[in-house]
């Protein structure tokens, strides 16, 4: 631990190790079946395989409490432990009856009371507000930072529990639509008017916080979602422009540290049953 003052709180503690992405999710991540389980690192131009976090002395326990019951516990719990495993919250919407709204298809609370909605736009909330502290660089890669003018303090005073979001704070969750779910986090990254990220896990949604000129369509007891490709009737949305963001990325990268790890991959679904590979590829 290190004295300092909490960034969240601005008390003067015992400050953590703190994560921007869940400590958690990292560990979910890991190929046990691999030489290295370590995940891949996309960061300063290059792509390897890496233990290495996104990590600072930011946040004072209680802080860190309040982020862990606010929403990460609940949204973590959530997330497969393995590539190829069924995806929760795509199995459960598809399970119910959506409203059409324009692309999207919107959730009333009171047809997936499985779902924790607070928890879902706490978590959201939580790491958008992180990405506007300042971050080590990690394998010569600064994690963008974010800047979101006045609510910025609106959201600080929102998960300190000390205010509520004004009716310009949107949340909406982009369900990731496809069968094959890969165990991946993003970083939040600032665009004209907008922030979007995924954080956590694919596996889990790709969030977005934006100013709106208008009352959202959705109210906060609602879950509005974008969805496309593989969930039945539904039409292209923000889930196919993140896997797109994806592999643009990716292919925009230097991969040689990690053709030996393709080629591990490629050897070990060789020796699987045809059906136990086609779930891994």
């Amino acid at each position: 631990m290190k004295r300092g003052k909490c960034e969240l709180c601005r008390a003067v503690a015992d400050l953590h190790d703190s994560h921007y992405l869940p400590k958690s999710g990292y560990k979910k991540m890991r190929a046990s079946d691999l030489k290295n389980p370590n995940p891949v690192l996309l960061s300063g131009g290059k792509a390897k395989q890496s233990s290495l976090q996104v990590r600072d002395y930011k946040f004072c326990g209680t802080c860190e409490e309040r982020f862990n019951k606010g929403g990460e516990a609940w949204i973590l719990n959530k997330i497969s432990q393995n590539y190829g495993d069924p995806f929760w919250l795509h199995t459960l919407l598809n399970s119910k009856a959506p409203i059409a709204s324009g692309n999207d298809l919107l959730f009333p609370q009171a047809s997936i009371p499985e779902v924790d909605i607070a928890k879902l736009v706490y978590f959201a909330l939580s790491i958008f507000w992180r990405g506007t502290r300042c971050w080590s660089a990690v394998e010569g890669g600064q994690p963008p930072k974010l800047y979101l003018g006045r609510q910025e303090k609106v959201i600080r005073a929102f998960l300190l529990g000390r205010g509520k979001l004004p009716e310009d704070v949107v949340v909406t969750v982009a369900v990731w639509p496809y069968k094959k779910v890969y165990p991946m986090a993003l970083m939040p990254v600032p665009m004209p008017g907008l922030a979007t990220g995924a954080t956590g896990s694919i596996s889990l949604a790709s969030y977005s916080c934006s100013r709106s000129g208008g009352r959202s369509r959705a109210t906060a007891a609602d879950l509005l979602v974008s969805l496309s490709g593989e969930v039945p009737d539904a039409k292209s949305g923000t889930g196919s422009l993140v896997k797109e963001a994806i592999s643009t990325e990716l292919l925009s990268l230097d991969r040689s540290k990690i053709e030996s790890m393709f080629k591990e991959i490629q050897a070990i679904c060789s020796k699987m049953p045809s059906k136990e590979s086609a779930r891994l590829t």
